[in-house]
């Protein structure tokens, strides 16, 4: 399908064409930072306005239709989180400015590291973006401060490997999704919280358009072929596009660079705040891997019990214990659960202990997706990735004491009183590579 010119050049919005999904280019989207903006500025009167005129509507372009589409169709707790959820965030864009004229909005993003607060054009009662069912205390609490805001677990947008920051197919979430995103609906908190009624609160979008950016800032780091074949040759579809139409299939390698969707970012995320430096002896600059051992652990979850647990080897311990700066230690695993109602409003912890010492390995609360049949991808347990590295040689000690990863389901509601969650199985990799400085 040919784009229609005319049109674009009347001043109207960049279309999502049906037949050979494309985008024109004919305007520039710059997704602009909540820091940055005010109640007055264009993008955000444009977002008000846009779901305004949505919550109106009873057809393709209604605002209710965005939040089925998410809650039955969205990918979670996989590896095509990231570009659905930029694929239905594209096509928001081009509704909003369809609908109010304002040809070239682009959705604003909220960095919480960046913008500590939620901006007030969102928690204003008369503002038009103003959501009520919220938690109580969320327009004014400092998320950078507040519960797993601090996970040191994030994503390393300068070092992960693609299923580490981007998740597994079937099953098995990213780095991005388990930490730096789930913590963000669960203190919004209210419709939040549930899947099934997230994407009704405009800080959805906000904060989506913010996960966007981390994988616009993580693809900038990458090699060309960072992406798996069968990854990049998935297709998905369902999307509405700025006049109602379905915009057919999507391929997921088309959708891994924004400026082919129409938009960019002011800014990319900081990446330095994920990286630290290799400290090694003066004038040397890396490590190069001499050679190393993989130890596997598993544990499987037992009927009625929410907690697992494994041991690290002794024969592991002990070179660890011995170790100096040439030894490096890569830890990676992965926890998973039954995904059932049971494990709604709980936090996924994960802690190394030694002779009475703990450090946290991975915390983050579920954000649960329950939608029965239609989806493949959802059927599968809840999973977790977390990791470790040379730091927990400050946990393990000089003495001769067993080192234990262990998880549990905190109930964030203690007071229900709920069974626990049910464990399906904990899996650990330790590997020990020995290397020189160069």
């Amino acid at each position: 399908m040919k784009i229609d010119r005319r049109r674009a050049l009347a001043g109207a919005a960049m279309l999502g064409l049906g037949a050979g999904p494309a985008f024109s280019q004919t305007a520039r989207r710059v997704r602009r930072g909540a820091s940055s903006l005010s109640a007055t500025s264009d993008d955000v009167v444009a977002f008000g306005e846009g779901m305004a005129l949505m919550k109106r509507r009873s057809d393709a372009r209604s605002w209710s239709r965005q939040n089925t589409l998410h809650a039955r169709n969205g990918q979670h707790n996989n590896g095509l989180f990231l570009p659905w959820h930029r694929l239905q965030l594209a096509h928001l864009e081009r509704i909003i400015a369809e609908l109010t004229g304002h040809a070239a909005f682009a959705m604003p993003y909220w960095d919480a590291q960046e913008h500590q607060t939620l901006p007030s054009w969102v928690t204003g009662t008369d503002a038009p973006l103003y959501e009520r069912q919220r938690a109580q205390g969320v327009d004014t609490l400092d998320f950078s401060a507040a519960r797993w805001a601090r996970s040191p677990h994030v994503s390393r947008l300068t070092s992960d490997g693609f299923e580490t920051f981007a998740g597994r197919l079937p099953d098995g979430a990213g780095m991005v999704e388990g930490y730096g995103h789930n913590f963000i609906h669960e203190l919004v908190g209210g419709l939040m919280k549930r899947l099934a009624t997230a994407a009704n609160d405009p800080v959805f979008w906000l904060h989506h358009a913010n996960v966007d950016r981390v994988w616009a800032t993580w693809h900038a780091r990458q090699a060309a072929n960072v992406y798996p074949a069968d990854w990049t040759a998935r297709t998905l579809a369902g999307f509405v596009g700025a006049r109602g139409e379905d915009t057919g299939d999507w391929r997921v390698g088309d959708v891994l660079e924004t400026r082919s969707l129409g938009y960019t970012y002011d800014h990319l995320f900081p990446f330095p705040v994920f990286s630290a430096p290799d400290a090694g002896p003066p004038g040397a600059t890396r490590r190069e891997p001499l050679g190393g051992v993989v130890y596997r652990m598993r544990a499987e979850g037992e009927a009625g019990r929410d907690r697992m647990s494994v041991s690290l080897p002794a024969e592991a311990l002990a070179r660890m214990r011995a170790a100096d700066d040439t030894l490096m230690i890569s830890g990676a695993g992965s926890v998973a659960y039954a995904a059932t109602e049971n494990l709604l409003d709980r936090s996924i912890e994960i802690r190394m202990t030694c002779a009475g010492r703990t450090v946290s390995l991975g915390a983050s609360p579920t954000f649960l997706h329950l939608v029965e049949g239609e989806h493949a991808g959802h059927r599968g347990a809840y999973s977790l990735p977390f990791r470790f590295g040379e730091e927990v040689l400050n946990l393990i000690g000089d003495q001769d004491q067993p080192v234990t990863v262990v998880v549990a389901a905190e109930d964030l509601d203690p007071d229900s009183r709920r069974p626990p969650a049910q464990g399906v199985a904990l899996d650990l990799s330790l590997t020990l590579t020995e290397s020189r400085w160069a």
